[in-house]
């Protein structure tokens, strides 16, 4: 994975599509999607300066259309909102400038928040 760019709450990166992440009919396997889905959310909600990013509590991705090995995969995660206890994110995944899955990812953070907070006193 390559970072194209971070700023506060939101993040880009490239990964090429290699025989490891490719289902049994050759596509790129969903999971590995989900999995991009799963970081990406995490990198965009670690750009707010938090060391750790609290736990998952519901991930969701819509496939839309196919891509295969040597696929240039590029994923835009951004952070819908940053609350006290839950962080909101979307992550949208692209091959060659088309969309080929759009996911969400919510985590609960209030430790997180906390751990954040007392640091900064520190």
């Amino acid at each position: 994975m390559n970072l194209l760019s971070a700023e506060a709450g939101r993040v880009r990166g490239e990964v090429k599509v290699t025989k490891g992440y490719l289902n049994a009919i050759g596509g790129t396997h969903g999971g590995w999607l989900s999995t991009l889905v799963d970081v990406g959310g995490s990198l965009a909600i670690a750009s707010h300066g938090l060391k750790s990013t609290g736990v998952s509590t519901d991930l969701s991705v819509s496939f839309l259309a196919p891509s295969g090995e040597g696929s240039n995969i590029v994923f835009d995660a951004q952070v819908l909102k940053l609350g006290r206890t839950l962080a909101y994110t979307r992550v949208d995944i692209f091959n060659n400038d088309k969309m080929i899955a759009t996911g969400s990812h919510t985590k609960f953070i209030a430790r997180e928040q906390e751990r954040a907070a007392k640091d900064a006193k520190e």
